[in-house]
């Protein structure tokens, strides 16, 4: 919706500020103690440039800290209700050659954390402006503090903090976006679709539980794995009773790779892996366990994002 002004959403929380303060003297109950003889006129009223905020709690400490608390929510408010709240990137189904078979969009509503201003974090008692508070027991002679405080931050600090957090959300969306058009057959290494799985994967984890980039890293993390499955193979390159040569192919592009494979066989011996550049050396004794006539084989297993990449090879 359209952003409320400045002055508007001051207005809100002043209201507020006034009700609570109307509230803190009930029928019976006493102020026992205060910081200054008189209350400031501030409190319930608008001041340009400034956060004002009131709470209440059984010590003075927690009144003030829950004070400072409803000043940063304040500001995340001013901030959430200036600032684009949604966002949305392409993704696209890529064949083997390149060629776009299909994309659609996702889009997910954004909300401000206090996370997202890292302002916030400096808002201590020390940086604020004015305070006053009263030690008030009520007619059952429980007693609680009511504090005030008024908090300095002009408009154009306002701006600078939304600018910031605007910056923010547009290098995530950016950086998600980039997650969202990679491209696997334009990769020669297997490791680089591996490492890009991986830094999606920290990405995610980066990001809060409830943030709607989440659901966007799911699907595009399942792309990457639809990509894998569709379009990784293994197979045999070379074959004898001494050695066999395996390589992985990413449509009709030969990878190159570090992975090591499982490997299992139904007579096979004293098996053994070597990594070459772009292929898998399997050496093992045939001999000890093999017969002529019977099918010997190898199976050669590769695991990629979870997905099993296997080939029979059959020794002869």
């Amino acid at each position: 919706g359209r952003a409320l002004p400045f002055t508007s959403m001051k207005r809100i929380f002043i209201f507020a500020v006034s009700i609570l303060l109307s509230c803190s003297l009930m029928a019976g109950e006493k102020v026992l103690q205060r910081s200054a003889k008189h209350a400031p006129k501030w409190i319930g009223a608008m001041e340009e440039g400034y956060f004002i905020a009131s709470a209440e709690a059984p010590t003075l400490d927690e009144a003030q800290q829950k004070a400072l608390t409803r000043v940063r929510e304040q500001i995340i408010y001013a901030v959430a209700t200036r600032v684009q709240s949604s966002t949305t990137i392409t993704l696209h189904t890529v064949t083997d050659n390149g060629d776009v078979k299909e994309h659609k969009e996702m889009t997910g509503e954004l909300s401000v954390r206090a996370a997202d201003i890292p302002y916030l974090a400096n808002i201590s008692p020390s940086r604020v402006e004015e305070y006053y508070w009263q030690k008030i027991r009520r007619d059952n002679k429980s007693v609680y503090y009511a504090y005030h405080v008024k908090y300095p931050l002009s408009n154009s600090r306002l701006r600078e903090l939304i600018a910031d957090y605007e910056k923010r959300q547009r290098a995530l969306n950016d950086t998600l976006q980039a997650f969202a058009s990679t491209d696997f057959s334009t990769f020669t290494d297997l490791n680089q679709m591996i490492a890009q799985h991986s830094r999606l994967k920290q990405f995610a984890q980066s990001l809060p539980e409830d943030d709607p980039r989440q659901e966007m890293c799911k699907a595009i993390r399942q792309g990457y794995e639809r990509m894998v499955a569709q379009n990784l193979h293994a197979e045999p390159v070379s074959s004898d009773r001494q050695a066999t040569v395996v390589a992985l192919f990413y449509g009709t592009k030969r990878l190159t790779f570090t992975l090591r494979p499982r490997t299992k066989s139904n007579c096979l011996t004293a098996i053994q892996t070597q990594t070459l550049t772009d292929a898998t050396r399997i050496s093992y004794d045939y001999q000890s366990g093999c017969y002529d006539d019977e099918e010997n084989y190898l199976d050669v297993i590769y695991t990629v994002f979870g997905k099993k990449i296997s080939t029979r090879c059959y020794i002869k």
